[in-house]
């Protein structure tokens, strides 16, 4: 735990830097905030300044804790470019403490205040908005409207609403059958003076509305899409950040998800809407695609976006800049997700879904990408190597129990994508923790098998296990516990998992399929 009179410094203000402020402000002294975002900077947060690092220098601190997604960025622009001692430099998931009482107390009225002036208009809610946002802050409130009920926006629909179904994960002893759902329509959206970010699903349209995609197949309250420039959003309104200069485009379809540093994200959600830009009506032909400038910085995502053959301009967006576009597109998610909650994560089946229209279009490009690796000197027996912060366990103990039967440690991202995908193709057994290495199972061979682990806090999340009964793969899942409910501290929450129930099973596996075994 940090001193209490380490002067500290919290660098992002995103979802990750209001939410670790909230959990550790009783352990810390937190005396301003750091962002590369030039709209935020002078701004306050929870009374606190927002910096830009290159003020760095006047400033008297003990430590800077990074609290954001591009830690990897962050870390090294601290270190190497503001010349940080690296002792100063840490990540927030080496600072959760339990916290008090009194702390939960006011995370929890907060809570509740954000949920009363969101849900309905009204003085209460009125009062509540002025007494938590001043008018200087750059927090402002909107009406609310869904994506999927913006009737009057919608322009085209590609696909239309079908049955369909999701296979939760296989516990192992389990057997698990599909959950019905009604896969949603792929429809375009206009919007006229649409303001947008890259890491965002949101719109922000003129006289004060506010457009925010849901996921169709589980509408639930505590689902929560905040990211971007959205905080907060509740029944009826949501709070967002709007900015004060935002940089104007003429016109462009906006191609974008959740976030920009995510593999799952980038394949499953981002990706996937670029099959439907060949079937764009022929009235957008000179409609330039609006796409985070990671697409570009990414290997693998950039490698696959060549791989569709999309010749229409792009415009990279910048992560920390906000956009006012002209005549803005929107194509609703082919796949989507719910990955967040505002209270604990229980999931159910239905809280993702995957077409497999959209699954088929991936992997066709993807094993085209492929086609030239030689598949004689990859592994037959695939173990998922994890580098890193996230979610760190006994990685080291379950691969010595592993390797004496054949298997081969990758790190996927080590491998260019070519390689990601072969490996995965090319396996019969893959093992490994969920993550998003997983999202490469859309190029595994039918009949292969696979065994995750996860959190028993997740309940049935199936967004990889869905993926697996798509392609044809045997996937079977193992639980541990991450003794936490919160989604966002799950995403990097350590554990431990039992060596030999993963032996047990791979040896089931085997006798299993050898000749003569009586199924």
């Amino acid at each position: 735990m940090a001193n209490k009179k380490n002067r500290t410094l919290i660098f992002g203000t995103g979802a990750g830097g209001v939410n670790f402020y909230r959990s550790s402000r009783g352990s810390l002294n937190v005396i301003g905030f750091l962002d590369n975002n030039r709209e935020k900077q002078g701004q306050a947060l929870f009374g606190k300044v927002i910096y830009a690092p290159s003020r760095l220098s006047e400033l008297v601190f003990d430590q800077i804790i990074i609290a954001s997604d591009y830690y990897q960025e962050i870390y090294p622009q601290l270190v190497n470019e503001l010349a940080v001692s690296a002792e100063k430099v840490s990540v927030f998931f080496n600072h959760q403490t339990t916290p008090g009482f009194f702390q939960r107390l006011r995370s929890r009225l907060e809570q509740c205040a954000y949920e009363r002036l969101c849900r309905r208009p009204g003085w209460v809610s009125d009062l509540l908005y002025r007494r938590l946002f001043a008018a200087k802050s750059d927090v402002k409130r909107f009406a609310l409207e869904w994506l999927d009920e913006a009737e009057a926006n919608k322009v085209h629909v590609f696909r239309n609403a079908q049955a369909g179904s999701v296979q939760g994960p296989h516990y192992v002893g389990q057997d698990v059958p599909v959950t019905p759902i009604t896969v949603p329509e792929v429809a375009l959206y206009r919007f006229c003076q649409g303001q947008v970010r890259s890491i965002s699903r949101t719109v922000i349209l003129p006289e004060g509305r506010l457009i925010n995609e849901r996921v169709t197949t589980a509408i639930i309250d505590s689902a929560d899409y905040s990211t971007g420039h959205l905080v907060y959003h509740g029944e009826a309104f949501a709070l967002a950040r709007q900015g004060t200069a935002p940089q104007y485009v003429e016109r462009g379809m906006l191609v974008s998800g959740g976030t920009e540093t995510n593999y799952y994200h980038w394949m499953l959600e981002i990706l996937s809407q670029l099959q439907f830009v060949r079937e764009l009506p022929g009235e957008y032909d000179h409609y330039p695609l609006l796409i985070s400038e990671h697409s570009q910085t990414i290997p693998s995502i950039k490698a696959m976006l060549d791989a569709m053959g999309i010749t229409r301009p792009l415009v990279l967006l910048k992560s920390v800049a906000s956009y006012c576009v002209g005549d803005l597109l929107m194509i609703s998610a082919p796949n989507n997700g719910i990955f967040n909650y505002k209270g604990p994560a229980d999931c159910l089946p239905n809280y993702n879904f995957s077409r497999p229209e959209s699954i088929g279009f991936l992997r066709e490009n993807g094993l085209s990408l492929a086609a030239g690796v030689d598949r004689a000197v990859l592994p037959k027996r695939v173990f998922l190597g994890r580098k890193g912060y996230l979610r760190p366990y006994n990685q080291a103990q379950i691969l010595a129990r592993l390797e004496p039967h054949g298997f081969e440690c990758v790190y996927m991202e080590e491998q260019d994508i070519q390689h990601q995908v072969a490996i995965m193709a090319n396996a019969d057994i893959i093992i490994g923790p969920t993550g998003a290495a997983w999202t490469n199972i859309i190029f595994a061979s039918r009949g292969a098998r696979a065994l995750c682990w996860m959190a028993e806090e997740l309940g049935a999340l199936a967004c990889y296990s869905n993926l697996a009964d798509i392609v044809g793969v045997d996937m079977n899942y193992l639980r541990y516990q991450a003794n936490t409910s919160a989604s966002r501290e799950l995403y990097y929450k350590g554990y431990s998992i039992d060596a030999e129930a993963v032996v047990q099973w791979l040896a089931m596996g085997d006798a299993d399929s050898r000749p003569g075994h009586s199924q």
